[in-house]
Formats: structure tokens, sequence, C-alpha cells
């Protein structure tokens, strides 16, 4: 029988948790697998005395360290996003541990100093479940889109923000309605800050463009706008132009950069990624020999992500029984990494929401100021007039301009008299 890998679990909430489950009731898929034969030899905890759903002999503890360190421990699952992780898998990879984690903040942000770790001990280091729960979407653009040249990305990954705006495109409330009740149903966190910005989002999107463009970004690199301004008038608005709105993450190749960014899109009705409801996630892929490729399932939950970290688990059993080196090499970049563009130098469409004073003289204003910017106008409808205040909702679709050329529009059509709420803008992408 296959010698017993010893496992030290980081973290037993609910991912955690899922995981011994999915070890304990191993299916016969996994059962065939003859080299994952896991035993848990140590948990480090946040509570010793907090009851649990699972049954286990390993040993408790609130030390992570004690789990890197146990000699009996061949491989270190990190499952908490605490402030320690970092030290955690430090230790482990200098200890030769392979790691696997789902914690997306710390591989957006630190990846390349851990994946040279990690290398340089001869280590691994897998990530699969920081991406889009049990969407096995890193594994296939590391592997299984190996030979392509990957070149664009288009993701729905924040299964939160995706929720809201599906509620909120059914008519269901507005946003702060719709952000409680996601909170209630346990989708949002009491702080549902880092998913309603969109830097969840680009902190996944960062891990993404590592493998698909080989470019060394941090969440922080990416241009990112989240959905607090996004109103259910403009969703009803969008409805009525063909679009939905959706919060996507959206990388191409442009030269030798890639463009990275992160912010809510209109996107035609009858378009896949328009029809991504509720908590699920999708990415598309174009790849330059396999064309345009889709993933789509749950982006979190308790056992999707088990899933995925119980996979890394599986792979890295298997590699280290066949004698198999790291796999890190590819994560490593080096003088080859691309970086990312501006968001100045973007063109796209645009959908701009003014409401202005109902009086001669205003569309040409704004129409001349878009001319300057050499911004086209597509189209343009006038809502009916506001009958208490005589102001009147001017909606504009522009045909594709620069991003640095939209800004100064804005700020100038901001400035005029006659505008007067803030000009609305999301752009647009026709899938």
């Amino acid at each position: 029988m296959t010698q017993k890998i010893g496992v030290g679990l980081i973290g037993l909430g609910t991912v955690g948790s899922g995981i011994v489950r999915l070890l304990q009731d191993a299916p016969s898929a996994l059962r065939r697998r003859e080299q994952a034969n896991f035993e848990i030899r140590r948990v480090a905890v946040g509570d010793l005395t907090k009851q649990r759903d699972v049954e286990l002999k390993a040993p408790l503890t609130t030390d992570g360290m004690e789990v890197v360190d146990d000699p009996q421990v061949q491989m270190v699952v990190e499952l908490t996003g605490a402030a320690p992780a970092y030290e955690w898998i430090s230790a482990a990879l200098k200890q030769g541990k392979d790691v696997v984690t789902a914690n997306k903040a710390l591989l957006a942000e630190h990846g390349e100093e851990l994946f040279n770790l990690a290398l340089q001990n001869g280590a691994d280091l897998m990530f699969e479940a920081s991406v889009a729960g049990g969407i096995p979407i890193i594994r296939s653009l590391r592997n299984g889109l190996v030979a392509n040249k990957v070149e664009s990305l288009y993701g729905i990954l924040n299964g939160t923000t995706n929720y809201m705006l599906t509620q909120m495109s059914r008519g269901a409330g507005d946003y702060a309605e719709i952000l409680k009740e996601a909170q209630d149903k346990g989708y949002a966190e009491p702080d549902p800050t880092m998913d309603v910005s969109g830097m969840d989002a680009a902190q996944k999107l960062a891990i993404l463009c590592r493998i698909a463009f080989h470019c060394t970004s941090t969440g922080g690199d990416i241009y990112c706008e989240g959905i607090e301004q996004v109103e259910r008038r403009d969703i009803e608005y969008a409805r009525e132009l063909g679009y939905a709105i959706k919060l996507l993450a959206i990388a191409k190749h442009r030269g030798d950069q890639v463009e990275a960014r992160v912010h809510p899109v209109m996107v035609p009705v009858d378009s896949l990624m328009a029809n991504i409801h509720n908590e699920y996630n999708a990415i598309e892929v174009v790849g330059s020999a396999v064309d345009t490729q889709v993933f789509y399932g749950k982006g979190a939950g308790q056992m999707p992500t088990a899933s995925a970290v119980v996979s890394d688990m599986v792979e890295l059993a298997e590699r280290k029984v066949c004698g198999a080196g790291s796999a890190i090499g590819d994560m490593i970049l080096g003088e080859e990494a691309m970086r990312i563009a501006p968001i100045s130098g973007i063109e796209t469409r645009y959908y701009l929401r003014l409401v202005v004073a109902d009086q001669p003289g205003v569309l040409e204003s704004i129409a001349r100021i878009l001319a300057e910017e050499r911004i086209s106008i597509a189209s343009l409808l006038q809502k009916e007039r506001d009958l208490e205040g005589g102001s009147v909702p001017l909606l504009i679709v522009t045909h594709e301009a620069r991003e640095e050329a939209m800004q100064r529009a804005l700020g100038a059509m901001n400035a005029l008299a006659a505008v007067e709420d803030e000009v609305r803008r999301i752009r647009m992408e026709d899938l």
C-alpha cells in the first residue's frame, strides 16, 4: 500500500470542513487514485472550544506554525486568508514542504516571491481554489491550454456582485436593499468592501494574468471600479438598449503590454456573460489554437472550493510518487514578464447618462465637448422630462473612443451649469 502523506490543515472553517468530508467520504474516483493516500496529522484553528461538525483524530492547535513545523506533515493546506498566512506558507516552502492554498490576496500580491521560494526549495505551491472556486480554470490555463497564446479573457469572478446585479436586474430592489439581502443569505460578508469594490475580482484577475499573459501584475496594478455607483435605472436603461450590466474582469493582449481591468460593463443581452446569473462565475478564454473556450460553475461555496483544494492535493501526491520535480517553473516569469497597460490607453464604447436642465443649447454644448475629444455619438435618447424639476435624463452611446479622451470629456460635461448630477459612465463590450 502506498505510504500515507501527512497533511497539516491551517483553518477548519467552511472550506476546511469540506476538505475533511471529501477525504473521509472519498468518492470512487478519488479512491482509485492510489497515490492520494492522505492522513490529516495536525490542524490549526482559531478557537479550540468551538463545536465542529466533522470528527478528527488529529490534534488541534491555535498556532499555524506548529502545523508547518510538525515533522509528520509533508503537505500544508492553508485556508484562512489571515495575516500570518505569508509566514506560514514561506516557512513551509523553505522546509521543502508542498503547499496548497486558496489565498488569492496573498498570491496576487506576493506570488513572484512565493513561487521563487518554492522553486528554490524543490517544493510546489498549488492554488486552484484561489480563483473561481470549483471551476478548474487555473489547471486549464497551465496545462490544457499550454499550446495556445491566450488572446483575451473575460470573467465574472465574483459571485456576490453577480448575485446583486442579477437581483437588481429582476427588479428585486435597489443597491442597498439587495446588498442587505446578500448579507442575510451569506453571499456577502458583513464588510462587503472587497467584493463590491471589485478588488476581489482584481486579485483573481492578477493571478489569471500571470498564467495566461505572463504578467507580473498585482491586484493593485489592475484598474478597478466596483458596482457601488450602479443604479437600478441604469440597469433598466441598459435593457432598453439591448444590454445587461455585469462586473467583468477583462484582460487582452495589446502589443507588448496587457490590458487588464475590472469594472461594470454593458454586454449584449444575448451574450453568454449577460446570462450568467446569481452567484455563478464564468470565464471566457480565447486561445490561438482553440478559439473560444468557456468555463462556468459555482465560484464559491464549501464543497466547490474544497473540491478544488483536494484536486491540488491529489496532483501533488501523484507527482511525488513518480519522482517529478517542482511544477512551479512556469509561474516564474523573469525578464520576459509583460506589463499592465495604463487604463488611459484603452479604446471602447461608452454609455453616458446625464441629468440636464431642459433648456435650449444643452445638447449642442454636450455634442461640442464630445466632438472636441473626437468622440462620435452612436445613439442619443432623451427620456421624459421630470415634471417637478424640469430636468431631463439624457442617454448617450458612443462609438469606440480612447479612455483618456473620455475622461477629459466627462470633466468638461460635469463643469456645465446645465448638467445637474455627475455624469454616469459605463463602458461597453460587444462580446
